[in-house]
């Protein structure tokens, strides 16, 4: 019974080792993964007979630039990798604002670029407080460092939540969208 084995390369090398097997040594290989287990056997083939004899820089000479290319290998697998865990953490990131977890830090970031209404407008009428005062989900994202469609759910559940009380919002025709702003004293 034989099992697979999977290996995680960067692009760069992928493309080497498919165009060697199957361009180069077509006859010899004709695919990476029998590329692969010639290589693996010959490893272990030269581990056994005790391999080429280091330098005394601490590289080996098999290859003039053996040792480079695998630091350059090394790189390019380290970029793949992190690419990946960026990809995944995206995809947490979505999946929680489109679940409507939002954690706490946004509402903390929202909360504190919300513009401030201070003593003096108690009478106002909202409208002109909108006017003069309230910013877009977008203006308030940009203060706080974080995307507009974070801002805008963070925005609505603040407006609705009594620990954040204060937090007020007016929509009328003439805003492009709804204009938030926080009263101070409520």
């Amino acid at each position: 019974m034989s099992e697979q084995v999977h290996i995680r390369v960067g692009e760069g090398r992928k493309s080497k080792w498919d165009t060697h097997a199957t361009e180069e040594h077509a006859d010899k290989y004709g695919s990476v993964s029998k590329l692969i287990r010639h290589a693996v056997e010959r490893q272990i083939e030269m581990d056994a007979e005790g391999g080429p004899e280091p330098t005394g820089d601490g590289s080996q000479s098999v290859e003039a630039n053996g040792r480079i290319d695998d630091i350059l290998n090394g790189v390019e697998d380290n970029g793949s990798a992190l690419e990946a865990i960026e990809g995944r953490l995206e995809n947490i990131h979505d999946t929680m604002i489109s679940q409507g977890g939002i954690p706490d830090s946004v509402f903390s970031d929202v909360y504190g670029a919300l513009p401030t209404v201070k003593d003096g407008f108690e009478n106002a009428d909202k409208d002109a407080i909108a006017r003069k005062f309230g910013e877009t989900a977008g203006e308030i994202a940009e203060k706080a460092g974080i995307s507009e469609l974070e801002a805008a759910r963070a925005l609505v559940q603040l407006h609705y939540e009594d620990e954040y009380s204060g937090v007020e919002m007016l929509m009328t025709r003439e805003f492009d969208g709804p204009r938030y702003w926080l009263e101070v004293g409520k």
